[in-house]
C-alpha cells in the first residue's frame, strides 16, 4: 500500500516523533511510506526520516496513494484539501490550543467531516471537539494512546554533565508559553533549594524576568534547545525530579518517558491525566500556572527521598501500561477500518 503521511511539524516534539514511530511501523510491514510537509521540513526530524529511508517531497499527487495519514491539527487544510479523492487520517494531538486554532478558523472544522477516520489519545481530548463532531458518524473517532519504548542501550551512549547542584529537574518541551517554563524558573528560585533546572526543547519565547533569573545564575538553569531523542532520555534518566508545567496537554510523550524511567513526576493538574495520573498515588500535582504550589511541590520532593522513590516506583507502573506496540496495533485497527468503510 501507498501511504502518504501529512506532517506538520519538524522539530523534536512528542507528535513527531509519534509520527515517526508510526512510519518506520508501515515501512517495516512493507507499505511505500512518503512524508509530505505542511510546511518547509526544517527540522531535525528531517534527518531522521531520511536516516531510515524514508522520503520527504516538496511535493505529492492525491491519486498516487492509497491512504493519507495527517499529523496534528494544523494539518487540517491539507486534511480538507485532500480528503475528498484520498482516505484520510487525521491523527490529532492538541487539546485545548487545537480548539482555539479552530475557533479561530472555522472553516478548518471541516477536516472532522472529510476525514475517513480521526485519531485521538484520550477521551478528554475527544469532548475538547465535541461541538465540531456530535452530528457524524461516531464510528470514523477513535481513541489511541500513545505508545512508549525506551531501550537502555539508547541512553548508555550518551554522557551528559554532572549536576551542578544536589538536585536536578528536568523538563522536556519546546520552551514557549503553553509549557510555561518560565513557573519553574520562579519556583526554583522562590524554593530556595539546591537544585537545577534543565530544559530540553527548541527554545521560541521565554519571559523577560525567567530570562532575568538565569541570567543571573547560568550555572543553575540550563536550556539546551533541541537535543536528539538519546540525550533527551539521558537528562531525563540523571533527573532527581521531573516537571512539566503546562497549561494544557493531551498525552504528554515525555511525561510516559520519565515514568518509564522511574523519575518522580511533578504535573500540572490537567484534565487530560484523568484516570492515568493523580496526586499522591503516582506524582505530585499543582494547579497550573500556581508557582507557589510548584515550589512547595519541589521542596516536598527535596525534602523526602522516600517521597521520591515511591512516587517513581509508582509512576513507572503506569506508564508500563502504555507500550508503543499496543499503540501501533491500535492505529493499524484503526487504518484497516478506514479502508473498509
Amino acid at each position: 500500500m501507498r501511504i502518504l503521511m501529512i506532517n506538520h511539524e519538524f522539530t523534536i516534539t512528542g507528535a513527531s516523533t509519534v509520527f515517526l514511530r508510526l512510519a518506520m511501523h508501515l515501512r517495516a510491514q512493507g507499505h511505500e511510506v512518503t512524508v509530505f510537509p505542511c510546511n518547509p521540513a526544517d527540522g531535525p526530524m528531517t534527518t531522521r526520516y531520511a536516516e531510515q529511508g524514508i522520503p520527504v517531497v516538496t511535493a505529492a499527487v492525491a491519486k498516487n496513494f492509497d491512504l493519507a495519514i495527517a499529523n496534528t491539527v494544523c494539518s487540517a487544510a491539507q486534511v480538507i484539501k485532500v480528503g475528498g479523492g484520498l482516505r484520510t487520517i487525521w491523527f490529532l494531538h492538541e487539546t485545548e490550543i487545537g480548539l482555539n486554532i479552530l475557533l479561530k478558523s472555522p472553516e478548518l472544522a471541516a477536516a472532522f467531516r472529510v476525514a475517513a477516520a480521526v485519531v485521538y489519545q484520550t477521551a478528554f481530548q475527544q469532548g475538547v471537539y465535541g461541538s465540531f463532531t456530535y452530528q457524524l458518524n461516531s464510528g470514523k473517532f477513535h481513541i489511541v494512546p500513545n505508545g512508549i519504548d525506551i531501550f537502555p542501550e539508547q541512553i548508555a551512549r550518551v554522557q551528559i554533565p554532572e549536576k551542578t547542584r544536589r538536585l536536578r529537574v528536568v523538563q522536556v518541551g519546546s520552551v514557549e508559553p503553553r509549557k510555561r517554563p518560565g513557573d519553574l524558573i520562579r519556583a526554583v528560585v522562590r524554593s530556595g533549594l539546591d537544585i537545577e533546572a534543565v530544559f530540553c526543547g527548541k527554545v521560541f519565547t521565554l519571559e523577560d524576568d525567567a530570562r532575568a533569573i538565569m541570567a543571573q545564575a547560568p550555572e543553575q538553569f540550563r536550556l539546551l534547545g533541541e537535543t536528539a531523542q538519546e540525550e533527551t532520555l539521558a537528562w531525563m534518566a540523571s533527573a532527581d525530579i521531573f516537571c512539566l508545567a503546562s497549561v494544557s496537554e493531551s498525552q504528554p510523550v515525555s511525561v510516559f518517558e520519565a515514568g518509564l524511567l522511574g523519575r518522580p513526576l511533578l504535573l500540572s493538574d490537567l484534565p487530560g491525566y484523568r484516570d492515568v495520573f493523580a496526586h499522591g498515588r503516582n506524582c505530585l500535582m499543582f494547579p497550573p500556572g500556581y508557582v507557589e504550589l510548584l515550589a512547595l511541590s519541589l521542596q516536598m520532593y527535596a525534602a523526602s527521598p522516600q517521597l521520591r522513590a515511591d512516587m517513581g516506583q509508582a509512576g513507572q507502573r503506569t506508564a508500563r501500561r502504555f507500550s508503543n506496540a499496543a499503540f501501533l496495533a491500535g492505529f493499524d485497527t484503526v487504518i484497516a477500518a478506514a479502508l473498509a468503510e
